[in-house]
Formats: structure tokens, sequence, C-alpha cells
């Protein structure tokens, strides 16, 4: 069965990843939005045969009558979404399997307001899979190639002060990991003399690596970063997820980011707003909104609860573990080019490195320590991982009281010291992801060993 995730349909390319049920899927996707209003937004991104699996969409989008509106070369999910709500579009489509391995791909629905659909779009897509004939053959003319380059980086850039980035003089890495924001960052800061791109074409087999920025795909851009002494920003498969070096090559996680840039909005661009964050983010946004006077918001794990919240409400940012970052006064999506333009933007106006930064916000807040383990399950085991974290939750853990479990999305062990660690099974693969943080390394490496080991006891 064809299911969506937390964000969107993926699958094994050839697999159930079948040009035949890109279609189908496509063709739910357009009666869903029979007699909308407005056209239909197509990207994808740079992995194997992305471009067709797109154009086989499309054509069935235009088959049904929709204007389809196809980018001209792989590109940022989030310039898809922005060129859906500029183009008053009544959805959006991104072939992209975003950090997942080479051989999967993927579908993405997007809404008219420029980011995730929720899941009254896509659990209705689902049930409309199979319903009708697949309609193909679609007129020319409802079919057009566009670039969307331009229009979405003139948007991003205007939430920026680009005469402060151009004469900001330190070295900067960008690395788009082989995928489809190649060139964004080059674009946008085609002034500044000292940014250069690295894996910067092509390759859909991303290197050797899945295209997430964690610093087990990132270990030569790492030792690059300390090398040059560059700052490092590094993109996802799709670019709409962000990861980040420091010029002594230590990686920057993304709950860091997160405070990175709330400190940076508060501080320096004066932003005022709301904050959110998701289910496994650090206690540190909660201190740092608290001091800001900002009311914080927790969700489920998804950037599609964050778009929820920052359709409805008045949200200065929003942040998510895997990395994806939304910003007020843009779209209601996760955008790693805005991201890492305020990120530069951040060192530029502290005249400072990104490493002093975080060191000035641990000695105003806390220092936290953070990590996480992805354990591979078979669906054999689902169910009885499901029956223990439900039912044989233990008082101890790690030789600590566990105070409180929270269970907003997965099973989350809030600890007597203030450590927590959290068990969750993935939406979108095989997988139990378990997350932690406490105040030292060792003792997060301890928590998740334990963890390791109560689950599969």
């Amino acid at each position: 069965m064809i299911k969506f995730g937390t964000d969107g349909w993926r699958a094994e390319i050839a697999g159930d990843f079948t040009f035949e049920n890109v279609k189908r899927v496509a063709q739910a996707f357009s009666d869903h939005f029979s007699g909308s209003d407005g056209p239909v937004v197509i990207g994808y991104d740079n992995r194997f045969r992305s471009e067709d699996f797109a154009f086989a969409a499309a054509n069935v989008v235009a088959a049904n009558g929709f204007t389809a509106y196809i980018c001209r070369t792989s590109c940022p999910t989030p310039a898809v979404s922005f060129q859906g709500k500029d183009k008053k579009a009544c959805a959006g489509i991104m072939i992209t399997a975003s950090h997942n391995p080479a051989v999967w791909n993927g579908f993405k629905v997007k809404g008219p307001y420029g980011g995730s659909a929720d899941e009254t779009i896509t659990k209705n897509i689902e049930k409309l899979i199979g319903k009708t004939v697949v309609k193909e053959n679609a007129p020319q003319r409802k079919m057009i190639v566009f670039d969307p380059k331009e229009t979405y980086i003139s948007a991003v850039t205007k939430l920026i002060d680009i005469k402060k980035l151009v004469s900001f003089r330190e070295k900067v890495l960008i690395n788009p990991m082989f995928g489809s924001g190649i060139g964004y960052f080059s674009k946008a800061l085609q002034g500044m003399p000292n940014i250069n791109e690295v894996n910067a074409f092509r390759d859909p087999y991303f290197g050797g690596v899945n295209p997430e920025p964690i610093p087990v795909n990132l270990k030569a851009f790492m030792s690059a970063c300390a090398k040059e002494k560059a700052f490092g920003i590094v993109l996802d498969g799709d670019a709409d997820r962000i990861g980040a070096v420091g010029t002594d090559g230590i990686y920057i996680n993304t709950h860091q980011i997160f405070a990175l840039l709330l400190y940076h909005l508060v501080k320096n661009k004066k932003w005022t707003g709301a904050v959110v964050k998701t289910f496994n983010m650090s206690r540190l946004i909660d201190m740092m909104s608290e001091r800001y006077g900002l009311k914080l918001f927790e969700t489920p794990i998804g950037f599609k609860y964050i778009c929820n919240l920052m359709r409805e409400k008045d949200i200065l940012m929003g942040g998510e573990e895997s990395g994806g970052m939304g910003i007020k006064n843009h779209i209601p999506e996760r955008d790693s080019l805005l991201a890492g333009l305020l990120l530069i933007e951040l060192v530029a106006c502290e005249k400072k490195s990104i490493g002093a930064v975080l060191q000035d916000i641990s000695g105003e807040f806390a220092r936290f320590y953070y990590d996480r383990i992805d354990l591979k399950i078979d669906y054999m085991d689902k169910d009885r991982i499901k029956k223990r974290l439900a039912n044989e939750q233990p008082k101890n853990f790690a030789d600590m009281h566990i105070d409180e479990v929270k269970a907003l999305d997965g099973y989350k062990f809030m600890l007597s010291d203030g450590s927590w660690i959290l068990f969750r099974l993935s939406g979108t693969e095989p997988l139990l992801r378990i997350y932690c943080e406490a105040d030292s390394q060792e003792k997060v490496a301890l928590l998740l060993s334990e963890g390791k080991n109560w689950i599969q006891s």
C-alpha cells in the first residue's frame, strides 16, 4: 500500500517507487484537487531519474485539466513551496526522498500557502489512489517549463542585510551534498568574495553516503572546514534542512542551530513572535523562550505541525531536530537557504566565530549535549516494540528516577537530573530512533546504550 508518512510518500526506486505508482499517486492528487483554482507547481531533486518521475506526474496532472508548471532543473523543496504560493497554485508536488538513501525516492505534496500539506489532504489522497483510471497524454500547452531560482532567491535575500554579508571577509564553505541546492547560495551571495561550494555537481549516489547533514556523513567536510578555518553550511538532498560546522571543524548540531537563529532574530534583528519546537528538541529552547518572553509551542515530530502553527499564529521561528527551520516573514516551510544566510548574517553582526557565539549562549543559559541512534527493525518486531513502550515502562532508568513519561510523539522519559531519552518509531523508514539529551557527552552515551539494551531485551 502507498502510505504518506511525516513528510510525503517514500519508497525504493524500482521497488514500490515506479512510474506506474507515481502516476497513480498523481491521479489521486488530481482527483483530490479537482475543481480547485490555480495551477500545480512541480519540482524534483538530483536522484536517479527524478526529472522523469516529475514529468510523468506533470503529464497526469495536466491531463486532468491543471496547468502544470514544472521546474527546468532540479531545485530545493522550499523553492517549489515558494513558487506554489507566488503563482497562486492550488498545490505543489516535489519529487524527492529528502535525506533518505540514494535507492529511495518520494512524492511530497505542498499546500497553496507554501508549506507541507496537512494530513487531511494526504490521507484523502491515499484513499483516492486507484479509484479512477490514470489520465495521460496531456496537451502540450498545459505543461510549462520554468526556472524557479530568480524569484525565490530574490524573496529570501530581502530578509537579509546583504550589504553586511558581502562585506563579510571570513571563509564560508557550502556543501549541498550533491543535492538540489547546488548553486543557490552562490547565486544569493554572488558579491561575497570568500564563499565556495563543494560537492556541487549531480551525483545520484550522493558520494556514497545518505544526503543527511549529520557527522557520520561529513567527516571529509569537517576536516576541510578545520583546514581552511572556514564556517561550513550543509544542505540535505533537497535543501530544506541545514547542518553547520565551525571554523575548528566541530559539528554544530541542529539544537545549537535553532538556538543560534533564535538568538540572532531576537538580539540583532529585533523580530518578535512565538517559538515552535518539535518533541525531540533541546530544553535550551525552552530556557531561551522563557528568558526572551516568547510563547513556546511543542508539537509532534514533523514539520507539517510547525507549518500549521505558522499559518495560524504569529510565529517567529519553528524548528525540528532533523534540521528543518522555518522563519517569520517567509513561507511556512523549512528553508536551508534562509537559515544559512541568517547564520552568516549572525556571524557578521557579532564579528566573532560561530563557536564563540555558541559559547556566549551556553554561558548565558546552559550547555546541553545531545545525540541519537537509529536502530533498524523488521516489521515483525515493530508491534513488540510498540507494546513494550506503551505497557512496560520502568520506574527508573540508568539509576535515575523517571519523573514523567511524555507521549506526545513516541515515549519520552524525563529523568530526575533533567536529562531525557525519547523512543520513537519512524513514520517513513523501518527504524526505531532513540534521542537523548543530558549535561555531559558521557551521560548521553550511557543513556543511549541503556536505551538500546532495554528496548532489545
